[in-house]
């Protein structure tokens, strides 16, 4: 399968949850095993949040050391707004920014805690 329909494999056209985000990159990362490039078809949705995106696509990036341009070369999203886009766009920013910090040591939870030390 080198075309993902978001909507069938999530099973519903609200895509919030960033476990269903991991589903879907689980999904990628397994059909990249027998193709090169994979297409990404978000027809038919209605809501999409950030956390789904990060765990879509962020993680991914992370996972399989992936910088955007990788990102891009290896998947083609189809189906999402302007906005949509923007946020998936946001979401891989995010994941250079972690990986950055992860390969200078820094764990990126403790970067972006708010809390103050005692």
């Amino acid at each position: 399968m080198n075309i993902i329909h978001v909507i069938s494999l999530i099973g519903s056209p609200c895509l919030l949850a960033p476990e269903k985000g991991a589903t879907l990159a689980e999904t990628i990362r397994k059909s990249l095993q027998s193709h090169q490039t994979i297409t990404v078809d978000f027809s038919g949705y209605e809501f999409l949040s950030s956390a789904f995106l990060n765990h879509a696509f962020g993680q991914l990036c992370i996972q399989l050391g992936w910088d955007i341009n990788s990102f891009h070369q290896k998947l083609t999203i189809l189906g999402l707004d302007g906005d949509d886009m923007n946020d998936v766009e946001l979401a891989l920013d995010n994941a250079q920014t972690r990986r950055s910090l992860l390969g200078q040591g820094i764990n990126p939870e403790e970067y972006y805690s708010s809390r103050l030390p005692v």
